[in-house]
């Protein structure tokens, strides 16, 4: 596996599943030389992070600035960086739309778990608070996976 220093999370509008991800993989990774960012697949104009999303993370104690959301490009591909999105029609969008595949893994994938991680989207806050789960879950094992401290 390649030595990665760069992690970006990948949603399709990076407001909901992806943002919440960064912040919580942010507040578990104590090295601070790796860089966490998150992008979306359609973003047509910035747009704050959704206010479940960062009220989920101030309920759990995680910090998260205000942020927009932010278009994955061209220049986001430099080697170290893993590429990880919340569902295979992403990752496959990536592979259409860059032709990008090396280094791109669905979350679960990474894990090597089966499924997709859950979008509330449009959902009440139980939905949000069951992705943090989720999430919280998931990126304990990447941690692992990646062997960061």
């Amino acid at each position: 596996m390649c030595e990665y220093n760069r992690v970006v999370f990948i949603c399709k509008e990076n407001l909901n599943q992806s943002p919440m991800a960064e912040w919580i993989f942010r507040s578990i990774i104590m090295d601070t030389d790796k860089k966490i960012e998150s992008r979306g697949l359609v973003v047509l104009f910035p747009e704050p992070l959704n206010s479940k999303v960062s009220g989920v993370l101030r309920t759990h104690a995680v910090p998260c600035l205000e942020q927009s959301s932010r278009q994955l490009e061209e220049a986001d591909f430099v080697e170290g960086t893993l590429f990880i999105t919340m569902n295979s029609v992403e990752k496959i969008k990536i592979a259409e739309d860059y032709g990008v595949t090396e280094n791109v893994f669905t979350l679960k994938e990474f894990v090597e778990e089966e499924g997709e991680v859950i979008d509330p989207y449009g959902g009440d806050e139980e939905g949000y608070e069951n992705l943090y789960i989720q999430l919280k879950d998931l990126l304990y094992k990447v941690k692992t996976v990646l062997n960061w401290k």
